[in-house]
């Protein structure tokens, strides 16, 4: 856990420029171990309606960086408010499929029962393309909740891997169910688009302009960071503090090694301190 506590941020003028400065000050260069059938990306897209989805620019500057790798797909799933053509579509992804990326919604997809940590699940039917030999890229958004002490990331994103359309059903053991996730399907690598932050309800259309990218391969250690930037504590967040206690990542700010320029460091604090 020790080697791969590191998170390494940017904020550049565009997202291919954030992502590819980010990437670039990761003390491990980023391999994808061979073989590896395809790339698989997943972004955050709730309602193509509402902001805090992940920006075409950042997925497209992931297509770009990945394309020669292997297969990419582009992969979300359905919910009760819209399908993942329709929220492929409403964020502007289609165009994505001219560089080559196919676009894949999961739960039109071929399942298969998984074994799962038994948190929630001890199995659970789960798409067929994600259990190949695949990077696994996790594009997250984040989300506030001040009144809540929470700041929900890259974890709560693997979410959207459950093909299910009504994943309400899963709301009220949430942390359990992320937890199976993760161990099942943890990503090699989480990029945080902090291009713009939702903060309190979607609905109310309150965000916050960052244009910022954090990276890290471990994904414990992005969303705690990212905590960390609003001032909250990430061991007081119930998710976090438990997959930090399981060995799951890292959640002590203090243990975890931020990478970038300290003018960047300072730049992303900054304009996510800001009122």
């Amino acid at each position: 856990m020790e080697e791969s506590a590191e998170v390494s941020v940017a904020v550049k003028k565009t997202a291919q420029e954030s992502l590819v400065a980010a990437l670039a000050k990761l003390t491990r260069p980023l391999t994808i171990p061979s073989p590896a059938s395809r790339v698989v990306i997943k972004p955050s897209i709730l309602d193509p309606g509402l902001p805090g989805n992940t920006s075409v620019e950042l997925v497209r500057a992931l297509v770009r960086l990945f394309k020669e790798a292997g297969e990419v797909m582009i992969v979300e799933s359905d919910n009760p408010f819209r399908t993942a053509s329709e929220a492929f579509d409403g964020c502007g992804y289609s165009a994505l499929t001219q560089l080559g990326a196919k676009l894949v919604n999961l739960t039109a997809e071929l399942r298969q029962p998984v074994a799962m940590a038994g948190y929630h699940f001890k199995t659970h039917d789960m798409p067929v393309l994600l259990l190949s030999d695949s990077f696994h890229v996790n594009s997250a958004t984040l989300k506030v909740e001040p009144e809540n002490e929470l700041v929900w990331g890259g974890i709560k994103n693997l979410f959207g891997l459950l093909p299910d359309v009504d994943k309400r059903v899963f709301h009220s053991r949430l942390d359990d169910v992320l937890l199976d996730l993760l161990v099942s399907f943890r990503p090699d690598l989480t990029v945080m688009d902090l291009t713009e932050i939702v903060i309190g309800e979607r609905k109310a259309g309150e965000v916050r302009k960052v244009n910022g990218v954090v990276v890290g391969r471990d994904p414990v250690a992005v969303d705690a960071f990212c905590a960390g930037l609003f001032g909250f504590d990430p061991m007081t967040i119930p998710y976090l503090r438990r997959a930090h206690d399981l060995g799951l990542g890292e959640a002590l700010l203090d243990r975890i090694d931020v990478r970038g320029t300290e003018h960047q460091k300072s730049l992303l604090s900054d304009l996510i301190g800001r009122e």
